[in-house]
């Protein structure tokens, strides 16, 4: 009864630390998200940074509009998603395969920044 007693404390803890982890990733931050020539996030934002350089993008009106950044296995390339809709819930659009240009993430379509 003590093991399963200690796994549940030691796994509720490592659970605590992970959570800590990704709240901590999420900072305020200056974004830009240009698509197709119109500019959705262009301004304050929450950049979310995760373990090897992906990263997400949200605005700050009610989470409204984001991206996704996605690093490949090739240096300096990855995929781009984003929800596409006011407030949608989802990054189902994809935005291609982007290269790296400075803090943002570029190709014909799309633009995606961060800077924190």
């Amino acid at each position: 009864m003590l093991k399963i007693t200690l796994q549940t404390i030691l796994g509720t803890a490592c659970l605590i630390v992970l959570t800590a982890a990704i709240v901590w990733a999420a900072k305020p931050g200056r974004c830009l998200l240009e698509v197709d020539g119109t500019k959705y996030i262009n301004g304050r934002c929450t950049v979310e940074l995760q373990k090897g350089g992906s990263f997400q993008i949200y605005d700050l009106k009610k989470r409204g509009y984001f991206a996704y950044v996605t690093l490949t296995d090739a240096v300096g390339v990855a995929n781009g998603y984003w929800n596409g809709t006011d407030r949608g819930s989802h990054a189902h659009d994809p935005l291609g395969e982007l290269t790296r240009d400075g803090a943002c993430w570029v190709n014909d379509r799309a633009r995606v920044c961060a800077w924190r």
